[in-house]
């Protein structure tokens, strides 16, 4: 079924490029049903009441809310020469809560005022959550100097900079090793009782993190030390040197798999 982006149900009207998509692409017809979303959680199903020559009028017939993902992360990316427009895709689909772009010392990439980049990005995760079925739109934020970003750092539970320096630990290390900031899914009794181990009862599941990756290069030294300075613990992707699309989803689908299930 065709999935459409719905600012408010609580006005189910399709303006603009969704109004345009649904009946010159699309070629929808009145009585036709569709999904729709706010990107806040909420979705709807519902049929074409009114067609207009640049909107859709809408009749709701159920609409139901989605949780949000247990870990809220926030992915601060590096603008890569090349492949932002796919970082931004699949970690909208990995559902990260938040992607701030950003332009290291050694960024290729300069964004200017009149960049329409930021507005592009938007709609690529518009895109990848309709596509994907994700119901929590996650904010593109404008561009940030590396060192911006990390003088201004909000809380998080947990902070990771993918690092290429010798102190940089696994991320399985660094997930078995972090204090517990929830309480265990089970109670311990429960698994005492199955004969699970306290370790795998206690599983830390950190609520907000927070994912730096770095550009062509990785970050420099001065950036890397800002960063340890304010709680990021250097993480190890491993003994070969990824790029930084690779490096970003790889980082997420491993977070997505440790703390995301319910």
């Amino acid at each position: 079924m065709h999935r459409f982006f719905l600012p408010s149900i609580e006005h189910p009207v399709l303006a603009a490029d969704e109004a345009h998509h649904c009946i010159h692409v699309l070629r929808l017809k009145l009585g036709d049903t569709v999904n729709v979303f706010d990107g806040r959680g909420h979705e709807a199903q519902a049929h074409i009441a009114e067609i207009a020559r640049d909107s859709v009028r809408l009749s709701i017939l159920q609409h139901s809310s989605t949780a949000p993902l247990p870990c809220r992360i926030t992915l601060a990316q590096a603008i890569p020469k090349k492949s932002m427009d796919l970082i931004v895709q699949k970690a909208a689909e990995l559902g990260v809560t938040s992607i701030v772009p950003l332009v290291s010392e050694r960024t290729l990439v300069q964004l200017n005022e009149d960049s329409k980049k930021l507005d592009r990005w938007r709609e690529i995760a518009l895109d990848a959550c309709k596509q994907c079925g994700n119901n929590w739109l996650p904010e593109i934020q404008s561009p940030k100097t590396a060192r911006d970003f990390l003088n201004s750092l909000g809380l998080f539970d947990l902070k990771l900079i993918a690092s290429l320096q010798p102190d940089a630990r696994p991320l399985k290390q660094i997930l078995s090793s972090a204090p517990t900031l929830h309480e265990s899914r089970r109670p311990a009794a429960t698994a005492r009782q199955r004969g699970e181990s306290s370790t795998t009862a206690e599983r830390p599941h950190p609520p907000t993190v927070l994912l730096l990756i770095g550009p062509e290069g990785d970050f420099t030294p001065a950036e890397l030390s800002l960063a340890k300075s304010e709680g990021c613990l250097p993480l190890s992707l491993g003994p070969l040197v990824l790029r930084a699309e690779t490096a970003a989803l790889y980082t997420l689908s491993i977070l997505h798999h440790e703390l995301q299930d319910r």
